[in-house]
């Protein structure tokens, strides 16, 4: 039994201490595993018991200010590390395909880590979307897909942050930023003047946005996976890829039911 625990205890100590990277460990929300876990189960927790309990004999809050100002602040969150995706490499000295990590302590490198992990810190302020859903009564949109999105993005980014912090996956982080940028600011038109919300085209075609970037990030992995002497993790490459199917199948099933049924009924 003792073995079997020591076996246990060193799996994990080899996981989550020795293949992780250092630099990160006195980051916010960065030194364990267990921080995105527990955000998760928290999140759930509170998306599937709390609120809707909270909620139950309550009117639905206005939050069109807060909500505002929360958008306002995702714009600008997202275009900044849109922006630094771009000067830190992409724009100017990343290659394309297969651009290894860089690990160590220079200047650069600490940069685009730190970018990275303020990325991941952003993607649990996303889940605020879902407490605005809640206290404002819209049920209907704490779908399995809307939770589903938030939880994985919030494990996904911390293990980039924590393992990967650079190289080939960053793309990635860029176009997702690039596309909250215009998500958010349909968000904000249509919370400020709400008669936006009847050209409905507006909607669909950021949902075709979507569903084109889960395709980039696909075609952008899948090299990894190809070649021979690429010098990144194929097993983040997988993860990436695996995690852009599944939102490709759940994007496309709601885009076909919101859009195409609406056609042909």
């Amino acid at each position: 039994m003792s073995n079997l625990v020591n076996a246990t205890y060193d799996t994990y100590k080899y996981i989550f201490h020795d293949l992780a990277d250092r630099r990160s460990d006195d980051w916010l929300l960065m030194g364990s595993v267990w921080y995105p876990i527990t955000i998760i189960l928290l999140y759930l927790y509170v998306v599937k018991v709390v609120g809707p309990r909270f909620m139950k004999e309550r009117p639905a809050y206005n939050l069109d200010k807060i909500i505002a100002l929360y958008n306002i602040v995702q714009i600008w969150a997202c275009f900044d590390l849109f922006i630094r995706a771009y000067t830190l490499g992409w724009g100017l000295s990343l290659r394309l395909f297969c651009e290894p990590v860089d690990y160590s302590n220079s200047p650069q490198a600490l940069l685009i880590s730190r970018g990275i992990w303020k990325y991941y810190l952003l993607k649990v302020v996303d889940i605020l979307d879902t407490v605005f859903f809640i206290l404002r009564k819209k049920n209907n949109q704490v779908t399995f897909l809307h939770v589903y999105h938030h939880a994985g993005m919030i494990m996904i980014a911390w293990i980039i942050a924590r393992y990967v912090p650079g190289g080939h996956v960053t793309l990635v982080g860029a176009t997702n930023c690039f596309v909250h940028v215009v998500m958010y600011g349909y968000y904000f038109i249509t919370n400020m003047w709400p008669e936006y919300k009847q050209n409905i085209w507006w909607k669909k075609h950021i949902t075709q946005l979507q569903l084109v970037q889960f395709v980039i990030i696909f075609c952008h992995s899948l090299p990894v996976l190809l070649q021979k002497d690429c010098n990144y993790p194929k097993a983040v490459a997988l993860l990436t890829m695996l995690e852009s199917v599944t939102m490709l199948v759940l994007f496309g099933n709601f885009y076909r039911k919101s859009y195409l049924k609406k056609k042909t009924v």
